[in-house]
């Protein structure tokens, strides 16, 4: 009975919280260790009713037990592509996702076109490059990310030659960014640069 009791709390939370994806993601974590004490089947029902964004940016490093029991979530597991363009993410959304690919094992792309993360999204996305492995196509397109950005970006694929696909159109960028990029990629002969 008193895990019904939580999983009726955790769900009202989840509704009232749906209004923004950014803040919803930002209170479920925050709210999360809940469920270090619930069964693992109703860490599942409840898993069921998230979005991918969800999964993959909110649940993921908030305890050893939520770790293991995300490996074995189906849905989970094939999350290897996540479409998050229009969502008006801006640089907060930027730093969680940025923060999920530190960790990433599973997700290969993702998509981030016009979300207005600006230079500050881009440095956040730049640090987890630097250590992600696992993401081979970024599409940051129409982001406004400017030439300060693009610079945090570059500055990434000196040490990351996993990404193999790069969208940075439309940020402004200017050609001597454009070529600092074109320097940092060229140890990385399967690249594309979009």
């Amino acid at each position: 009975m008193h895990h019904r009791h939580e999983l009726l709390l955790i769900t009202n939370k989840i509704k009232q919280f749906s209004v923004s994806t950014v803040r919803f993601a930002a209170q479920l974590k925050y709210n999360m260790h809940t469920f270090s004490t619930l069964p693992v089947e109703i860490v599942y029902r409840i898993m069921d009713h998230q979005n991918e964004e969800t999964l993959f940016c909110s649940m993921q490093n908030i305890s050893r037990r939520l770790n293991l029991i995300l490996s074995t979530y189906e849905r989970y597991r094939t999350l290897t592509t996540l479409d998050l363009s229009f969502n008006g993410i801006g640089a907060e959304g930027a730093e969680q996702i940025a923060d999920a690919l530190r960790t990433n094992t599973i997700l290969t792309t993702l998509y981030l076109n016009y979300n207005r993360i600006r230079a500050e999204g881009a440095q956040h996305f730049g640090d987890a490059l630097r250590t992600n492995t696992i993401l081979t196509e970024l599409y940051l397109g129409n982001n406004e990310i400017g030439a300060e950005g693009a610079q945090h970006i570059a500055d990434a694929l000196r040490t990351n030659t996993t990404l193999t696909t790069l969208d940075l159109g439309g940020n402004r960028i200017g050609a001597e960014i454009a070529r600092h990029i074109a320097d940092a990629l060229r140890r990385n002969a399967s690249v594309n640069v979009v």
